[in-house]
């Protein structure tokens, strides 16, 4: 019950994180026979079809990854005789997503990873990546441990869950920061991506 509790308040709290932004909206339009991509007042260029997709597929990747870690999180609180081996392949999926989500952000098109918004991204997945290693090295002591060595790793591994998510969630944070930049072309790629609304929703 103790651990059923933890893992409760490190998902509360990594909700708690998420800050509401504003839906997306479609880029303006640009005035008849007119060539210019800039968004009315701004400095970013309107974003073609290759940067909205990628933006989409940042945030599907992200939503991925914590729905993942929060499954591994009750994967640990829970316990049981097989709970070793549970872990062992939830990690397996985890670092699989971690290592699709940090490959994702740094194929970002042409235009996008020049924008002042894009570091912060990319560094919070760089972070996320960092937090698996230590989550990684937790999960390895659980299979095989007995009594309270058992007890003992599985506590580990439910803080260092949470550490993951609460990296996720600056992930999160950094996209909707740039969501609110409707002059960049960053933030005009995640605010038209449905699967940003999703992520970012409060």
């Amino acid at each position: 019950m103790v651990m059923a509790g933890a893992v409760l308040l490190l998902l509360t709290g990594c909700a708690a994180s998420g800050s509401p932004t504003p839906s997306p909206t479609p880029a303006p339009t640009s005035s008849a026979g007119s060539t210019s991509t800039s968004t009315p007042g701004g400095t970013g260029a309107t974003p073609n079809a290759d940067q909205v997709t990628w933006a989409g597929n940042v945030c599907s990747d992200t939503t991925a990854l914590q729905n993942e870690v929060q499954a591994l999180a009750a994967v640990a609180a829970a316990g049981g005789s097989g709970v070793g081996q549970a872990i062992s392949d939830q990690v397996t999926q985890i670092s699989a997503s971690v290592g699709t989500l940090v490959e994702t952000v740094k194929s970002a098109p042409t235009g996008t990873g020049d924008d002042p918004g894009y570091a912060a991204v990319r560094s919070s997945t760089d972070k996320v990546d960092q937090s698996l290693q230590k989550l990684q090295a937790s999960a390895s002591q659980v299979e095989g441990a007995t009594g309270a060595a058992l007890i003992t790793a599985l506590g580990t591994v439910v803080v260092d869950t949470g550490t993951v998510l609460t990296d996720i969630a600056a992930t999160v944070t950094a996209i909707s920061t740039a969501m609110k930049d409707a002059s960049s072309t960053l933030g005009q790629s995640f605010r038209a991506a449905p699967e940003c609304a999703t992520l970012t929703a409060p």
